[in-house]
C-alpha cells in the first residue's frame, strides 16, 4: 500500500463498506454516462448545425435551419445561443462527473484496505459500470495502452471538444465582424476555461479544498496539469486573438497569426469570401428597388468578385479593402441617407456615408448605381462601367479609374480626385463642374464635351486628352499639362492659366480663350490650394500638390515664366482665340457643336448630354435654337438615343434663346 493511499485513508475516520457504496457508484454512473452521451450528441448536432452556415448564409444573414428538426434561428440569435448553451450544459456535466469522482475515490480508498497490494485487484472491482470516469479512477489493473485510451477519451470529450467547439464557433461567425458576438464567444470560451480550470482538478483528486486538490495534482500529476493548463492558455490566446478587423488588439505584432489571405493561423477566413455568387436571384429590380438588404453591414476586406449585387442595399456599409472585382453592382445603392447634408465634411466618421476605402472594383458594372457621398479613396476602379452614374460630393482621393467608362456620370459638388487616375478613361459628357482634380492623370482620356468649369486642375495632367467642345470656364489650370491636348470649340473662358504646359497651336481651333487670364494666382488661389494640401491624408498627391505650391508661390521663377515660350504660346492663343471671335463665331461654334453630337462614334448620346448641359449655361456663345433643330433633324444619329431629360434641358435653352413668340 502505498503512501498516497494510506493518507487517503487516515482522513477517513469511519471506513466505508465498498459493497454498500458499490450500488450508489455504478447508479451515478449510469446517470452521468447519459449526460455525458446527451453532451456529445449536443456538441455533435451544434457542429453540423454551426457547419452548415456558409460564407453566402452571413452576408445574407439568413436564418439557420436547424437538421432534423427543420426550425429556422436568427444567425445571431444561433451564434449567441450556442456558445451559451454549450458553457451551461458543460457546467452541468463536470458537476455531475466532480460527484460521481468523489464516490467513486471513495468506493476506491475502501477497496485498498482490502487489497494486500498496490496492485487494483479486488473481485469487486469487476462489477463497476463500464464509464470510462469510473473505470480510470477504480477499476482494476490494466495495459498501459488501454489506460491511455481511457484517459485521452476523458481528455478529448470534457476538455479538447468543448473548447475546440467554442472557438470553431467564433471564427467561423468571424466573417459577419459584428464586434459584439465576438466578445460573447470570447467570454463563453473565458468562462469554459475558467470552469475546466475550477473544476477538473476535482476530477483527478479527492482533497475538499480546490488549492489543496490543486496541489496534490501538481505534486502527483505534474505533466497532465501541465498540458492542460497549456491547452486552456492556447484556447484563450486563439480566442483573444480571432479579431474582427480593427479592432483595438488587433496590431501588427500579431501579423504571423494572419495568413496572406487574411485567414486566421492560414485556416480561418476572418473575413467574406462569396466569389461568382448570384445574390440577386436574377430578378428584374425596378427603379428604386431592392433586392438585398445589407445597409449599414461591415464588409470590409471582403471578396465578392464576380457576384450579382444587381439592386442590393448598402448604404452605409463599411467596404474598405473589399474585392468586387467584376461584380454587377448596377443600381446599387451606396449614397449616404437621403436626409444627410452631402457637403464636404471634415468629420467623415460621424456622416452615415458608404466606404470604400481601398476596395477593388475592377470591371465592375455600376450602371444606375447611386453613388453620391461614397467614401472611395484609394479604391481601383480600372475599367469599371460607370456610365450615368451619380458620384457628386464623393470622397475619391487616389482613385484609380482608369479606362473606365464614366460617360455623363456626374462628378461634381466638389468631389475629391486629387490625386486621381483618369488615364484612357472615357468621360464623354461627364460633369466635373467644380470638382477638386488637383494632380490627377487625366491623359489620353476621352472628354469630348465634358464640363471641367470651375474645376480645381493644379498640377493635373490632361496630356492627350480629348476635350473639344468641353466646358473649362473659369477652371484653373495653374501647373496643369496639357499638351497634345485637342481642345477645338472648347471654353475656357476666364479659365487661369500659370506656369501651364499649352496644347499645339492647331489643337485649340476656335476654342474660347478670348478671356482666359495668364497670371499668377493670387493670395486667395494659394490659400486655398494650401488648405486642399492640409485636408490630404499622408501620400503621394499632397508630396506632389504641396511641391507644386512652391514654385507657384516664388516671385523668381514665376516673373522668369512670363516670359517664357509656354507663357508667349498662351498668350498667342487668346489673341487668336479673340480675334477669331469677331466674325461669325455663333454660327460656327453652333455648327462644329452639332457636328460633334452627331457624329456617328458618338451616337450613344454622352457627348450631347454635355454639349447641351453647356448651351443651357448662361453665357453660352452658340445658338441654342439652332442647336436644337440640327440634333432633332433625321441626319442625327444621337436624336435616337439621347436621353428624354437631356432633350428638354436642350428644349428650355433653345425657347430662352428664341425670347417670347
Amino acid at each position: 500500500m502505498n503512501d498516497e493511499t494510506r493518507l487517503a485513508i487516515d482522513d477517513v475516520e469511519t471506513p466505508v463498506n465498498p459493497y454498500s457504496l458499490l450500488a450508489a457508484v455504478n447508479a451515478s454512473a449510469r446517470s452521468a454516462n447519459v449526460a455525458w452521451l446527451i453532451f456529445l450528441g449536443l456538441m455533435a448536432y451544434l457542429l453540423v448545425a454551426t457547419l452548415s452556415v456558409t460564407h453566402r448564409d452571413l452576408l445574407l444573414g439568413s436564418d439557420v435551419t436547424l437538421p432534423l428538426l427543420q426550425v429556422q434561428i436568427g444567425l445571431i440569435r444561433f451564434f449567441v445561443l450556442v456558445p451559451i448553451l454549450l458553457v451551461l450544459f458543460h457546467i452541468a456535466l463536470l458537476g455531475k462527473l466532480a460527484l460521481l469522482a468523489s464516490k467513486t475515490r471513495e468506493f476506491d480508498a475502501a477497496l485498498r484496505l482490502l487489497e494486500s497490494t498496490d496492485q487494483r485487484s479486488h473481485p469487486l472491482r469487476l462489477e463497476l459500470d463500464n464509464f470510462f470516469l469510473v473505470q480510470v479512477i477504480a477499476g482494476p489493473e490494466r495495459s498501459r495502452v488501454l489506460s491511455a485510451f481511457l484517459n485521452g477519451l476523458s481528455w478529448l470529450t470534457l476538455v479538447f471538444f468543448p473548447v475546440a467547439l467554442l472557438l470553431y464557433v467564433q471564427v467561423a461567425f468571424l466573417p459577419f465582424h459584428d464586434a459584439f458576438v465576438t466578445i460573447v464567444h470570447r467570454l463563453a470560451v473565458l468562462a469554459d476555461v475558467v470552469l475546466l480550470l475550477l473544476m477538473g482538478v476535482f476530477l483527478a483528486r479527492p482533497e475538499m479544498t480546490y488549492f489543496g486538490a490543486f496541489w496534490r495534482t501538481a505534486v502527483h500529476n505534474p505533466g497532465s496539469l501541465v498540458f492542460g493548463v497549456a491547452l486552456l492558455v492556447a484556447a484563450l490566446f486563439v480566442s483573444a486573438f480571432a479579431t474582427v478587423p480593427g479592432e483595438a488588439h488587433h496590431n501588427g505584432r500579431l501579423s504571423f497569426l494572419i495568413g496572406h489571405d487574411g485567414a486566421l493561423f492560414g485556416l480561418f477566413p476572418r473575413n467574406l469570401n462569396v466569389t461568382d455568387a448570384g445574390l440577386s436571384g436574377g430578378k428584374i429590380i425596378a427603379v428604386g428597388a431592392r433586392s438585398i438588404n445589407l445597409r449599414g453591414r461591415d464588409l470590409r476586406f471582403a471578396r465578392l468578385d464576380r457576384s450579382d449585387l444587381h439592386g442590393a442595399d448598402l448604404a452605409g456599409a463599411n467596404l474598405d479593402g473589399a474585392s468586387f472585382a467584376g461584380a454587377d453592382l448596377r443600381q446599387v445603392w451606396l449614397q449616404c441617407d437621403d436626409r444627410t447634408d452631402l457637403r464636404p465634411s471634415e468629420n467623415r466618421q460621424a456622416v452615415p456615408c458608404a466606404s470604400a476605402r481601398g476596395a477593388s472594383f475592377a470591371k465592375a458594372r455600376f450602371a444606375g448605381a447611386r453613388m453620391s457621398g461614397l467614401d472611395l479613396r484609394g479604391a481601383r476602379l480600372e475599367g469599371a462601367q460607370l456610365e450615368g452614374v451619380n458620384l457628386a460630393n464623393a470622397q475619391m482621393t487616389g482613385v484609380d479609374f482608369s479606362r473606365a467608362d464614366l460617360r455623363r456620370a456626374d462628378l461634381s459638388g466638389g468631389a475629391a480626385l486629387q490625386g486621381a487616375n483618369f488615364e484612357q478613361a472615357n468621360l464623354q459628357g461627364a460633369d466635373l463642374s467644380g470638382a477638386s482634380l488637383q494632380m490627377a492623370d487625366l491623359s489620353g482620356a476621352a472628354l469630348q464635351g465634358a464640363s471641367l468649369s470651375f474645376a480645381n486642375l493644379e498640377g493635373a495632367v490632361l496630356r492627350d486628352a480629348a476635350l473639344e467642345g468641353a466646358g473649362l470656364q473659369g477652371a484653373k489650370l495653374f501647373g496643369a499639362d496639357l499638351r497634345g491636348a485637342r481642345l477645338h470649340f472648347a471654353d475656357m473662358s476666364k479659365a487661369l492659366v500659370w506656369r501651364t504646359l499649352p496644347p499645339a497651336s492647331d489643337s485649340a481651333l476656335s476654342a474660347d480663350m478670348a478671356s482666359m487670364a495668364v497670371s499668377p494666382p493670387s493670395d486667395e488661389d494659394m490659400a486655398r490650394m494650401k488648405s486642399a494640401v492640409e485636408g490630404l491624408e499622408a501620400g503621394p498627391a499632397k508630396v506632389r500638390l504641396a511641391g507644386l505650391m512652391a514654385p507657384l508661390n516664388d516671385a523668381g521663377p514665376n516673373g522668369t515664366w512670363s516670359g517664357s515660350p509656354e507663357a508667349l504660346a498662351w498668350n498667342s492663343l487668346a489673341r487668336v482665340s479673340e480675334a477669331g471671335m469677331a466674325d461669325g463665331y455663333r454660327a460656327r461654334l453652333t455648327e462644329q457643336l452639332a457636328r460633334l453630337i452627331c457624329r456617328a462614334r458618338f451616337g450613344d448620346g454622352a457627348v450631347a448630354a454635355g454639349i447641351v448641359r453647356r448651351a443651357g449655361a448662361p453665357g453660352f456663345k452658340g445658338d441654342a435654337a439652332a442647336l436644337y433643330d440640327r440634333v432633332k433633324g433625321a441626319d442625327c444619329p444621337a436624336s435616337a438615343t439621347i436621353p428624354p431629360q437631356i432633350l428638354r434641358d436642350l428644349v428650355t435653352a433653345a425657347d430662352a434663346a428664341r425670347g417670347p413668340q
